[in-house]
């Protein structure tokens, strides 16, 4: 209920120290292997490591976690028989990244689903996620904006939360990554569902 209404939610201490060092071990050479991004909304100062499901044993864990499941099929069964997974990616948002533009995942196929909602994301903290080092920037209650609006600041909240914790967020919420002002990486695990019909 909250999804549909506020378009993002955290649940804390989801994942615990044993489960963030495998993950860590698992995840960070490949990590350490990408390239920054090309673009301003890829991030020129940030990472993206894909195909997390061959190379994470532990990621494939988090893919399946029976809470995130029954949320996802439950939040998106009114729209399809089946959902699938859409995306997976470490984004690491390293010191002096500047802050993302505050956007929806669902123009990943344009502006035509309307009153359709296409998918559920997760972002998984490896590290605390802190107002100085970019955490997620949410618009509460934005779900129901139309596609033009325009956030202003005081409408927009960080998503605080420590290490293990996983924010859920709709694909019709304003969202942006935020900017990294402090001395070291933010580094969460984006694995997001989108509806079985959709292409991924």
């Amino acid at each position: 209920e909250i999804l549909r209404t506020d378009g993002a939610l955290v649940r804390d201490d989801v994942l615990d120290g044993d489960d963030l060092a495998q993950l860590r071990a698992e995840l960070l050479p490949y990590v350490e292997a990408t390239a920054n991004g090309a673009d301003d909304f890829a991030g020129r100062s940030t990472t993206r490591t894909g195909a997390l499901v061959a190379r994470s044993p532990k990621c494939r864990e988090l893919v399946l976690h029976p809470a995130i499941l029954a949320g996802a099929k439950t939040f998106l069964d009114p729209y399809c028989l089946r959902f699938q997974l859409h995306l997976t990616q470490v984004i690491r948002l390293k010191p002096g990244q500047g802050s993302q533009y505050v956007h929806r995942d669902r123009w990943a196929w344009g502006k035509v689903l309307q009153g359709v909602e296409p998918q559920c994301n997760t972002i998984w903290a490896l590290t605390d996620f802190t107002e100085e080092n970019g955490a997620t920037v949410v618009a509460p209650g934005s779900v129901a904006w139309p596609d033009d609006a325009q956030a202003q600041p005081e409408q927009l909240c960080q998503a605080v939360m420590p290490a293990g914790s996983v924010l859920l967020y709709s694909g019709s919420v304003f969202h942006g990554g935020g900017a990294n002002r402090s001395g070291a990486d933010r580094i969460g695990v984006n694995l997001t569902y989108s509806l079985g019909w959709l292409r991924q």
